[in-house]
């Protein structure tokens, strides 16, 4: 009766040369599944991008559009000094340095200004702070404002109404930096916001990378698409823009966002889109043209010399107030949008009609 035959397993060169096989085709499916995953990652990261930069877009563009004044301040907020100089103060309080601003606009854009009734004209003024020091997180205070106005007081060595007098503009805080956005947009990722038309490109070599950073991490640096002869961004009423970058938050020792030589570099994974405002009133209400109740103020007259609390009068015969230009209008000012000094923060202050 022939016995049972034996069964015969793998050697153990056997068992090496598959292991190896399997090795090698694991390391060939790895090379392929690596820029699969990194795609899926962008593609993860520009979906969230959007969805963050559409939500905020929503925000800016419901509250900016209809404004009939604004300023920009791009790094920090700046004030006029007793000289006469726009500087920062870090010693004063955010809220302090907030409605100091807000008190320069009011001073620069309102002046002298009247409602229906003849009183210097009142209402609220509004700061968008862009935090890009909190991962672009969004922030809004309200001030109330009556505007100030200049008159002539009466000399009496000159016998004229020659001692020009000016009376400021009163601001108080009614809210600070109340939060517009919600945090469930900033859980994985941040937002660097910056002013004009941007795009993104590869870092120009001589820029020396930070250390340590993610394995095969790539990085980019934001560039202004549309500039003028300085470089600058445009940034302007009728090109209202600006650029959102998106990054994943950071984490451990990996290096998502660095500020180098003045460059705001982004590791990879990144994504940037630009979003454009539509300033209505800007251009139309608080435009260029010589129209008499826009551009001009009215004068409040008071025997020879000005009052300007007392009723407005015609002093032409021509049954209308009587009206002086404004030197030089500007409802609109991008401020330091080169970001020349200060930090990495974005304020808008702005005014909407009553």
């Amino acid at each position: 009766m022939k016995s049972k035959n034996n069964l015969k397993g793998f050697t153990l060169v056997e068992l090496i040369v598959v292991m190896a096989v399997f090795g090698i085709i694991m390391l060939g499916a790895m090379r392929f599944l690596d820029p699969v995953s990194r795609m899926m990652k962008g593609a993860s990261l520009q979906e969230a991008n959007s969805a963050t930069v559409d939500n905020i877009k929503r925000y800016m563009e419901g509250t900016l559009r209809y404004a009939n004044a604004v300023y920009v301040h791009n790094g920090d907020l700046k004030y006029y000094d007793l000289s006469g100089c726009h500087v920062i103060d870090t010693s004063m309080s955010e809220s302090a340095r907030q409605q100091q601003a807000v008190e320069d606009f009011v001073n620069e854009c309102f002046t002298n200004r009247a409602d229906s009734s003849n009183a210097p004209i009142s209402g609220k003024a509004y700061v968008m702070k862009i935090n890009n020091d909190d991962q672009g997180k969004i922030t809004e205070s309200v001030f109330d404002f009556t505007a100030g106005y200049d008159y002539n007081e009466w000399n009496a060595s000159t016998s004229l109404w020659d001692i020009t007098r000016k009376q400021p503009a009163s601001v108080s805080a009614v809210s600070i930096d109340q939060p517009v956005i919600n945090d469930v947009y900033y859980e994985n990722y941040s937002i660097f916001v910056s002013l004009g038309y941007n795009t993104m490109q590869a870092v120009e070599a001589g820029i020396s990378l930070p250390t340590p950073v993610e394995d095969k991490q790539y990085f980019g640096q934001i560039i202004p698409e549309k500039a003028d002869l300085s470089g600058n961004a445009i940034f302007s009423p009728s090109d209202f823009a600006f650029t959102f970058t998106t990054y994943k938050n950071q984490n451990g020792t990996k290096i998502y966002h660095h500020e180098i030589d003045g460059k705001h570099i982004f590791g990879s994974p990144y994504a940037s889109a630009n979003a454009s405002l539509a300033l209505l009133n800007i251009n139309s209400a608080f435009g260029g043209s010589y129209r008499a109740n826009l551009d001009y103020c009215p004068v409040r007259r008071d025997g020879n010399g000005y009052s300007p609390l007392t009723t407005m009068v015609d002093d032409d015969g021509d049954s209308k107030w009587d009206y002086v230009h404004l030197s030089s209008p500007n409802y609109f000012a991008a401020q330091d949008t080169a970001n020349t000094a200060g930090g990495n923060n974005i304020y808008i202050i702005y005014t909407l009609p009553e």
